[in-house]
């Protein structure tokens, strides 16, 4: 392979793993932070107020029965929001904030959409660099992009696969890579002995 071949091959996985993520982006736009949470919420409980003149303000009390409900309200995926009285004390908690849990919740359902399109399209380009490897580099540069797509879509879902699943999928990904190396590279054995 020449170096025009090489670089061209280079510039084909690029622009095809650039094309893959812009392109689920346009067509299924991933969760936006901004549409599930305000921003501005404060969730810290603060112990005593303090004005920004270098002197502390008012002593705020404890309140076991408000840092059990906090307390509650974080042990479940929440994030409490306080009302606070004049001197800066929380007196009450508005409401048990669960925005944060709800982007979760949908970053993960939209990543494992992701795994599965950038499964079916790198299976899709390592077929088609398969059948075309004889022009080069679109063969080749196919096959390492049909790689590089389900590598993509396995890291973007990678935190939602048990370990099980993980060794499977990579277990799966190596065999089928070597079943393909092994069927581009079978050259006929020949019979070198002497007679």
């Amino acid at each position: 392979m020449n170096v025009k071949n090489l670089v061209l091959g280079i510039g084909i996985f690029v622009v095809f793993l650039l094309m893959l993520g812009y392109g689920i982006e346009a067509f299924y736009p991933s969760p936006k932070y901004e549409n599930f949470c305000k921003s501005g919420l404060n969730g810290v409980y603060p112990v005593k107020a303090y004005d920004y003149s270098g002197s502390s303000g008012a002593n705020c009390t404890f309140n076991r029965e408000l840092q059990n409900s906090a307390d509650q309200c974080l042990q479940n995926s929440g994030m409490p929001v306080y009302d606070y009285d004049d001197n800066g004390c929380t007196v009450s908690i508005k409401e048990c904030d669960y925005c944060q849990k709800n982007y979760d919740e949908a970053n993960d359902a939209y990543s494992k959409i992701v795994f599965i399109i950038s499964l079916i399209v790198g299976l899709i380009a390592l077929f088609v660099g398969y059948r075309y490897l004889s022009v080069e580099p679109v063969g080749s540069a196919l096959m390492a992009s049909g790689v590089g797509s389900i590598f993509y879509g396995s890291i973007r879902n990678w935190q939602n696969l048990s370990d099980v699943w993980r060794f499977l999928l990579l277990l799966i990904a190596l065999v089928f890579l070597i079943w393909i190396a092994m069927r581009i590279n079978k050259t006929p054995v020949k019979n070198n002995r002497k007679k």
